[in-house]
């Protein structure tokens, strides 16, 4: 995956996550309802992928 497309992914899933998080009373007082459990898994496992790229490009 090239590092555009990586980042194009992590924001998408910033933004599904986000979005549900906004609507969802569950996901609001910190527990992930059935529906928000993978999307909030796929932001958080994006998210540590983008930021693992990220610190080995400044080494």
């Amino acid at each position: 995956m090239s590092r555009d497309d990586e980042f194009i992914a992590y924001m998408r899933a910033f933004e599904a996550s986000t979005t549900h998080l906004g609507s969802c009373a569950a996901c609001q007082n910190g527990q992930p309802c059935t529906t928000g459990a993978p999307i909030h898994a796929e932001f958080t496992t994006r998210q540590d992928t983008w930021n693992a790229r990220v610190r080995a490009e400044r080494e």
